[in-house]
């Protein structure tokens, strides 16, 4: 189970050398509860520091951020960073990134392990308080002589396999009800992203982002847009954001948000800037760009409607975007800018 979960890895060479080292791991994965999993692959024994070395690599992407693993999954993937977050977003069965890289975890797969590393591996499981930071996978190859097949058979031996099947608690379902209900939430996922890919959401949001930074001056316009309206539970929603820090896809966003209501094709709509990296600033605290203007839990924002989707409608919406855009923007670089500062003295 604990490799069957892990989904989307990539070799080791597509992540690129880590900043003050050469050194490169074999693959990297991220697992459904989003945590970031080095998987090191010996080809026949561990020798007594394949621990050591696995260590190494999961410590150097503690500080990585949702951002840093969507650059690095769209590299790998060779597409462009909004269908990394789709992908990453449809893995994970979430609405946002925020739960990327919460933890890391360690996957070690050889033919044979020293117990140098077992030992070591049983002991950091110990002190993980009921999560395994470590995962030993043997790996036995067959050959069968008839079908002139070759085949690997993969066995978890640590954490000790089958204890559970001996325990009683409180559950939800089997280990294969659960494994069926991730598959059955991927297909929805799927099934909801191509549907909203193409309805009349899509191109509405989009016409409003359009319309909201039409004859920007380019320092302030946004440079990244998101290809067709994302779906949250309750919404629907289309970002605008920036390259340049602090700016990102889930750390600090324009966002324009349609909320179904309950009369029949209307909607309400919510204009945000989404402030996941908390930034704090007098001036940011003070800015007020409309008359109805609430404070979030993580952001500022503004709503309207509710109305259908007409031509107003989207002019409306824009119009308030691009005040977001003109007022907040160069508070947001200045604040980056002094941080910059203060790093560097």
């Amino acid at each position: 189970a604990y490799v069957g979960f892990v989904r989307l890895y990539w070799p080791g060479k597509a992540v690129g050398r880590f900043d003050r080292t050469g050194e490169r791991l074999d693959l990297l994965a991220v697992d459904l509860d989003g945590k970031l999993v080095v998987i090191e692959l010996k080809r026949d024994d561990t020798g007594s520091d394949a621990h050591w070395q696995a260590i190494k690599y999961a410590s150097y992407f503690q500080r990585a951020t949702p951002d840093d693993v969507v650059e690095m999954a769209a590299d790998y993937w060779n597409e462009p960073q909004e269908d990394a977050i789709t992908r990453l977003l449809q893995h994970l069965g979430a609405d946002d990134l925020n739960a990327l890289n919460n933890d890391q975890r360690i996957i070690l797969a050889s033919h044979r392990f020293a117990p140098e590393v077992t030992s070591a591996a049983l002991w950091l499981n110990k002190q993980g308080q009921g999560e395994n930071m470590v995962t030993c996978v043997k790996l036995t190859p067959h050959q069968d002589l008839q079908a002139g097949a070759l085949y690997v058979q993969a066995s978890t031996i640590i954490p000790v396999p089958g204890i559970d099947d001996y325990l009683v608690g409180i559950g939800r379902g089997t280990q294969r009800d659960l494994r069926e209900s991730h598959s059955t939430l991927g297909a929805k996922l799927t099934e909801t992203f191509a549907r909203n890919r193409n309805d009349e959401v899509t191109p509405f949001l989009r016409k409003v982002g359009q319309l909201a930074v039409q004859g920007l001056p380019d320092e302030i316009r946004p440079d990244k847009t998101g290809r067709w309206a994302g779906q949250s539970r309750a919404s629907r929603y289309y970002n605008l954001w920036y390259s340049r820090p602090p700016w990102g896809n889930w750390r600090v966003n324009y966002s324009a948000v349609l909320i179904p209501t309950q009369e029949d094709g209307t909607w309400d709509a919510e204009i945000w800037l989404r402030n996941r990296s908390k930034l704090t600033s007098p001036a940011l605290d003070s800015i007020r760009v409309h008359d109805m203007q609430e404070v979030g839990p993580d952001g500022i924002f503004v709503r309207t409607g509710p109305e259908t989707l007409s031509d107003g409608f989207a002019d409306g919406i824009a119009a308030i975007l691009r005040t977001f855009i003109e007022e907040i923007t160069p508070i947001v670089d200045d604040m980056e800018n002094e941080s910059s500062e203060e790093d560097k003295v």
